[in-house]
C-alpha cells in the first residue's frame, strides 16, 4: 500500500493534484470519485477506506484530511502491511488548509 500526503490550497472543493489524478484516471477508463474527509470521523475514514479497498478500487482519492485523519491513515497503512489485498492499494490524501 501506498499513502500519497498532498498539501496545498484547494480550489472548487478539490485540490488542483488531486483533479489531475483523478482526470487521468478517468483518461484510464476508471472513474474514482474524491472523498470529502470532513464528513467522516477519523474511524469513519478508515471504514470508507476499507469499503472501497474491499470493492476492488485500487486508488482512492481523499479530500481535506485533518491531521490526525491522516495519521490514522498511516497507521493502519502498516497495519494493512502484510495483507496482500493491499499490496497495489494506492492512497491520495490532501491535508485541511
Amino acid at each position: 500500500m501506498q499513502v500519497q500526503v498532498f498539501i496545498g490550497k484547494a480550489g472548487d472543493g478539490m485540490t488542483s493534484k488531486l483533479q489531475e489524478i483523478q482526470e487521468l484516471l478517468i483518461a484510464a477508463g476508471t472513474n474514482n470519485p474524491i472523498i470529502q474527509a470532513g464528513a467522516y470521523g477519523e474511524d469513519g475514514l478508515l471504514q470508507i477506506l476499507e469499503v472501497r479497498a474491499a470493492g476492488g478500487q485500487r486508488e482512492i482519492l481523499v479530500d481535506d484530511c485533518s491531521r490526525l485523519q491522516i495519521l490514522k491513515v498511516l497507521e493502519w497503512r502498516s497495519c494493512a502491511e502484510d495483507d496482500p489485498n493491499f499490496d497495489d492499494l494506492v492512497i491520495h490524501l490532501t491535508r485541511q488548509d
